[in-house]
């Protein structure tokens, strides 16, 4: 066995926060361990010295079994049968143990490399690909073998806290790698914790570099927890599914491949987004206008439009679904999954009828307005469930997409019944019933002054337009989230958003100083008495606190003007 002349320096490696493996590097004075390595012309025979040194030094460490390392080897050790035979050997008694494979530009023989991996992956050997980006030209190739982990090159991440550039760059590789690859990542040299603050955005993944630890010498390894449970992405998702279909689409070459890809396009395709003509004539028409559609979808893929609608579309307080031509739910949001209690993309409209019978309706209404004319059908639906029959307002709306028809439904809980006040626009006494009403924290209850006057000298028609006038300008000195009701007669609720009572009370004296003003200026003599309280969950209560208190100041109002007089 070769003689070793140098030491050993262990960096730890943290997943989760926890130390999940030791990467172990050489140490040499003279020459440098770089240039050591370089120089040694027996790798096979280093790199067995190397594990086997390594071994009988773990094994004087208290829990060595627990303790992972990951050790460098080239990957043309690989290619040695004495070198994968003697592994087997070594690593059937001796485990947690990670090898780490450098220099891939040194062969191209994938198939060999990758026999290698799996008979020593059956002795429970775990593999890393090192130096991910450096410049191998094979780096692309071996991407493609049953390594657990890729370490990308420090130089990659250097300037990420500098350079967004630099940052899309790692962005790009990491969802490259994790996504379409389905391997975990090692991200190596992390400095500082800009560096790491950034990384750690993208997702599930192991650092190591001096902003974690020092190298530690063989006495402060420690055991590691191995990160067993590391997420994998076992398969595809649809983007990068059909981002590789079109890839295969345009690098065919003939007109029997280019057919074949397409026809392939349209089993990942289920729902047709790209609009394929299934009995398409021209296959190179075709081809072309596939690619003009999926271009398309790709410049609206993040635009800052359609990232607002999917997630205003997504959290909506509607129940949202989406169904094709045929009645099968291509899309559905999460109020609605949580809901019904399952995912209805997942379910045929069979399926989905089978499951619940009133479904059937809904495919019914679906087929009515995509056989009619107009664009828009609104109707009340009645669902019996385990608690009960409910009732909803359902909203629907035809959309034609690349030919192809559907259906847009908005479901809104009918139970809480919103009407508007025809005469002053605001909302009807029933909006305090409601659940919406019990969110506002302050109430103010308001009564007219003057209002009964006005009805007997210039009639109830002038009294109508007073209550019009009175309800819209006060309206547009709230805020858009606060309510206005008319509770009765010349009788207002205000539910406003904030519970400080002095600073609500300065709003409602700067409204009714307006208010005064604003009829004044058309010779009438209007103004309001008031009451306001915090709800405190209660609406009833709030409401006759805040009249008892409204009834007070309009008592103390009127003395005053008496006392004027």
């Amino acid at each position: 066995m070769m003689r070793l002349n140098f030491h050993f320096n262990f960096q730890p490696r943290y997943y989760n926060g926890e130390i999940s493996s030791y990467e172990v590097l050489l140490r040499k004075s003279q020459p440098k361990i770089k240039h050591y390595v370089e120089s040694v012309e027996d790798h096979v025979a280093f790199d067995l010295a190397i594990i086997e040194s390594l071994i009988k030094q773990r094994a004087l460490l208290p829990n060595a079994g627990k303790i992972q390392l990951s050790i460098n080897i080239s990957i043309v050790s690989l290619l040695n049968e004495k070198f994968v035979e003697t592994c087997e050997k070594t690593f059937e008694h001796n485990k947690n143990i990670i090898l780490e494979l450098t220099r891939h530009d040194m062969t191209r023989d994938f198939t060999r490399i990758q026999t290698a991996i799996n008979r020593l992956k059956t002795q429970g050997i775990k593999f890393s690909l090192d130096d991910y980006g450096k410049g191998y030209a094979n780096s692309e190739l071996f991407l493609h073998l049953d390594v657990d982990y890729i370490k990308l090159d420090r130089k990659i991440i250097k300037n990420i806290s500098q350079s967004y550039v630099a940052y899309s760059l790692v962005k790009t590789i990491y969802e490259k790698i994790t996504k379409v690859f389905g391997k975990h990542i090692i991200i190596d040299g992390v400095e500082t914790f800009e560096q790491f603050n950034l990384l750690k955005q993208f997702g599930d993944m192991t650092y190591q570099g001096f902003y974690f630890s020092k190298l530690l010498g063989i006495e402060d390894v420690k055991p590691t927890k191995p990160n067993v449970n590391i997420y994998k992405n076992e398969t595809q998702s649809f983007c990068d599914l059909l981002d590789q279909a079109i890839y295969e689409m345009n690098r065919a070459q003939n007109y029997q491949d280019i057919k074949r890809a397409i026809q392939e396009l349209i089993k990942i395709d289920r729902y047709n987004i790209l609009g394929i003509s299934y009995n398409f004539l021209n296959v190179y028409n075709e081809q072309r206008r596939i690619n003009e559609n999926y271009n398309e979808l790709l410049e609206r893929k993040s635009s800052q439009h359609l990232l607002l609608f999917s997630s205003l579309i997504n959290t909506s307080n509607a129940l949202v679904i989406i169904r094709n031509r045929e009645g099968n739910a291509i899309y559905n949001n999460e109020p609605l999954i949580n809901y019904l209690g399952i995912d209805l993309v997942n379910y045929s409209a069979a399926q989905a009828c089978e499951r619940f019978p009133d479904y059937q309706t809904c495919i019914d209404l679906d087929k009515e307005l995509l056989n009619s004319d107009t664009c828009f059908l609104v109707s009340n639906e009645t669902v019996d469930t385990e608690k009960g029959r409910r009732f909803f307002h359902t909203f629907r709306q035809k959309i034609i997409h690349f030919n192809q028809s559907f259906i847009i439904c908005s479901i809104y809980d009918a139970n809480d019944s919103i009407n508007i006040d025809i005469l002053t626009g605001c909302y009807q006494k029933s909006y305090l019933e409601s659940t919406y009403a019990k969110a506002y924290q302050t109430l103010v209850f308001i009564d007219l002054d003057g209002f009964k006057l006005i009805n007997d000298i210039y009639g109830h028609n002038k009294g109508d337009e007073v209550l019009r006038d009175f309800a819209q300008t006060v309206k547009s000195m709230l805020r858009d989230r606060d309510a206005i009701i008319r509770f009765g007669g010349d009788e207002f609720v205000l539910l406003l958003e904030g519970s400080p009572c002095r600073g609500v009370q300065q709003r409602i004296e700067v409204i009714r100083c307006n208010i005064e003003s604003y009829f004044l200026a058309k010779q009438l003599h209007v103004s309001f008495s008031y009451g306001i309280v915090e709800v405190g969950g209660n609406i009833v209560s709030a409401i006759n606190q805040a009249d008892a208190a409204m009834y007070k100041q309009k008592h103390l109002r009127k003395q005053k003007h008496l006392a004027k007089q």
